[in-house]
């Protein structure tokens, strides 16, 4: 969720959805969102039905994909 302040009182206040992406945007911005190459990004989102992610949801999708096992 994103956070920001109020001018008039300086709380924090947390937004109610967090901004999503295409994923086309993503993949071509992974190396600097994500520190991944674009394959692994692909490879983290094949198979998912879904077009438009979160960052937190995408950087989930990378870090499970990462952890998979490699059945031989």
């Amino acid at each position: 969720m994103r956070q920001g302040t109020t001018k008039t009182t300086g709380k924090q206040i947390e937004s109610a959805e967090a901004a999503s992406y295409p994923k086309e945007e993503l993949i071509a911005q992974s190396q600097a969102l994500f520190a991944c190459q674009p394959e692994v990004l692909i490879g983290a989102l094949h198979g998912s039905i879904e077009t438009d992610f979160t960052l937190e949801a995408a950087n989930q999708c990378i870090q499970n994909f990462l952890q998979r096992k490699v059945l031989a």
